[in-house]
């Protein structure tokens, strides 16, 4: 990639609302991120859908219990970087990057976050143990939302 080729990088990821573009050409990888202080989150426009049934009466205490509490028990969460499409796999038919018990380093890829076509690696932050999927292969996912639950290593 020739200087060229990295100032329109630049250009395209300073034009857009990406937060990322990394690009991998033979033996070369190049990774363009930037964080806008203060900026207002993107927005994401869906197709109404029905409400799902509610709760059982029984359930609905532990619920909100779990929701006040965020993850709760020292979990702490790997959120997602920007509106997109959580994939758990590098493709379809393929292992996800992570299980529940994987215990994972800092900067592994934990899922995919698709955006405008363009696959976002997303990595943990922290050493520790994958407690929970949160949400599902395929679903639509915000900036910020909650994408696994981590027990980090103590």
């Amino acid at each position: 990639m020739d200087l060229g080729e990295l100032q329109e990088l630049i250009r395209i990821l300073e034009a857009s609302g990406l937060a990322e573009i990394e690009i991998e050409e033979e033996d070369r990888r190049v990774r363009l991120t930037k964080q806008v202080a203060g900026a207002a989150a993107p927005v994401m426009h869906t197709v109404a859908t029905p409400a799902p049934a509610p709760a059982p009466a029984e359930a609905a205490p532990a619920a909100e219990a779990e929701e006040e509490e965020g993850l709760g028990d020292g979990l702490v969460s790997i959120d997602s970087p920007m509106v997109g499409t959580f994939y758990s796999a590098p493709a379809p038919g393929e292992a996800p990057f992570v299980l529940p018990g994987d215990r994972v380093k800092p900067d592994q890829i934990v899922c995919i976050v698709e955006a405008m076509k363009i696959m976002n690696e997303v990595v943990a932050k922290q050493a520790g143990v994958i407690e929970r999927v949160l949400v599902e292969n395929g679903e639509a996912v915000e900036f910020g939302q909650p994408l696994y639950a981590l027990r980090p290593n103590a």
